[in-house]
């Protein structure tokens, strides 16, 4: 610790472009040295980081301070941890906060690099030393990010769909309808072929019969599903004029769904690959609740933080123990803290809502934090927070040792906690 203190650090506060990035040398007192501006290059952001190596003086080591570590940052990050350089990472809000403070009227490159190294300088809240992910995590949470950003997508069309849908006849999307079910294989099979269901009021029921038992396979139903199709199509009562640019926008959001399941599709496949070829992947599927995705953002969001720090601070990375930002006698709603993954959140929510289905274990939890939390405006959510920060701990010592994945143990351990507590509630009776 105390090398560590005595350590004498210069800083380079890069302010990211597309082009070009401005880097701004700073000694060990914060004071600027000199900048440059370094194209955003391989070749040319390793020269620069050369010359600015054989400017420190003796003793001295270099760090590189930076707003992002993907997109604009991303061959700057590559390059810092090739050449064994520490990265740290400013977050856009904090800087832009710390602008404020500062007194600087509006965004200038040079003087961006100069506060982002002086952040880091300082130690301001929000600045945070990347860490030196291994390409196996770091495919698995690109593939991960991508299969979120790809079901997002796919969800605002179908909803988009939806909309044309009850523009077009809102019975199909009843209750009680007997056609196919709306974005069923069945339903887009025929908004392919007939999009706004423009000429399916005079298509022979035998061929829609048949369309739907290629499609869905309903066998002894697509009799049923046909004939309420046709005959809904036949009350359409939208203007013709309108009903063709309908047709055209649903044409449009058919095939945007199709190749979003295609990728999704491919994207799937080569997430189960790398989490099977992972050695941590399959311990993490032997645990309840764990699937593909789940195991993917484990291991690429989490697992590179859980190396490096505690349980505790882990689970608080992940959001499941979050730090309040309120403070004094604010009002309102608290806020998270700055620093929580939202991506690995995500992940552990779904898994232990899924636990409470299908492990007694995890669903007898479930139970006890809810009703220790009855009366919570919202006791369900935070039941399920509980759970899966109960979870966490399993999944970190997965993540982090040698330990395998024991129900038996598990439920044993559970049982043992819940006699010692029968034990002291009726000493204390």
């Amino acid at each position: 610790m105390e090398s560590e203190t005595r350590q004498q650090w210069w800083t380079a506060g890069v302010d990211g472009g597309e082009e070009r990035h401005r880097v701004v040398l700073l000694d060990e007192h914060g004071e600027r040295v000199h900048s440059r501006w370094v194209t955003n290059r391989v070749d040319v952001i390793e020269a620069a980081l050369g010359e600015l190596l054989l400017e420190l003086p003796a003793g001295a080591r270099l760090r590189v301070v930076s707003e992002a570590s993907r997109s604009l940052g991303g061959v700057l990050a590559q390059v810092v941890i090739r050449l064994g350089l520490e990265l740290w990472q400013v977050n856009p809000k904090a800087l832009a906060r710390y602008r404020e403070v500062e007194g600087q009227p509006r965004k200038d490159d040079d003087r961006d690099g100069w506060l982002v190294g002086r952040m880091c300088i300082a130690g301001v809240a929000g600045c945070r030393k990347v860490l030196d992910v291994r390409p196996e995590e770091r495919v698995l949470s690109r593939l991960s990010r991508l299969h979120a950003q790809l079901q997002l997508k796919r969800t605002a069309a179908l909803s988009q769909l939806r909309a044309r849908q009850l523009d077009l006849a809102p019975e199909a999307l009843a209750t009680d309808w007997e056609g196919p079910v709306f974005a069923s294989k069945g339903m887009l099979a025929v908004l392919t072929r007939w999009p706004a269901w423009v000429g399916l009021e005079s298509v022979r029921v035998a061929t829609l019969e048949r369309l739907l038992q290629a499609a869905a396979r309903r066998g002894g139903r697509s009799r049923t599903m046909a004939e309420a199709l046709k005959a809904a199509a036949q009350r359409v009562a939208m203007d013709t004029t309108e009903r063709a640019a309908v047709a055209i926008e649903m044409r449009v959001l058919v095939q945007e769904i199709q190749a979003l399941d295609a990728s999704l599709a491919e994207v799937t496949t080569e997430l189960r690959h790398a989490v099977d070829a992972h050695p941590i992947g399959p311990k993490l599927l032997t645990m309840a609740a764990v699937g593909y995705l789940t195991a993917a953002a484990l291991i690429g969001e989490v697992l590179p933080v859980a190396r490096n720090v505690s349980e505790g601070k882990a689970a608080t990375f992940a959001g499941l123990t979050p730090l309040s930002r309120s403070s004094g006698k604010l009002q309102g709603r608290a806020r998270l803290a700055r620093g929580v993954n939202k991506h690995a959140l995500r992940a552990l929510y779904l898994s232990a809502l899924a636990a409470i289905r299908c492990s007694a274990l995890d669903a007898a939890y479930y139970r006890k934090q809810r009703a220790r939390h009855e009366g919570h405006p919202k006791a369900h959510v935070v039941a399920i927070l509980a759970l899966a920060r109960q979870r966490f701990k399993v999944v970190y010592k997965l993540l982090t040792t040698d330990a395998v994945y024991d129900k038996e143990t598990l439920i044993a351990s559970h049982l043992d906690r819940e006699r010692k507590a029968a034990v002291r509630y009726h000493r204390a009776a």
